[in-house]
């Protein structure tokens, strides 16, 4: 699965191949994103959050699932923040 990652520990998003599993053994179970294998800090915040982003541009529509980790001891991501609030955590896209 090809995704975008916004690592706290890198200056620019980067395209990266999230790992996926299988419900079960058989080619044609459905398939699940791992985004704990991308995702740092483990032992700080072993819970990933996930959401739907849809958007809307014209008469398109796109929608991305957006996982995430965030929490107050996790390092402050430049990619994620703004002058006003500052996102610690990582978030794959």
């Amino acid at each position: 699965l090809r995704c975008r990652l916004y690592s706290s520990s890198w200056g620019k998003p980067r395209q990266v191949t999230m790992l996926t599993r299988c419900s079960d053994r058989s080619r044609s179970g459905k398939r699940f994103p791992v985004p704990e294998s991308l995702l740092d800090c483990a032992t700080v915040q072993p819970y990933v959050h996930n959401c739907l982003v849809t958007l809307h541009e014209g008469r398109h529509v796109y929608r991305f699932c957006v996982f995430f980790k965030r929490h107050c001891r996790l390092r402050a991501n430049p990619l994620l923040s703004s002058i006003n609030h500052v996102f610690r955590g990582d978030a794959v896209v």
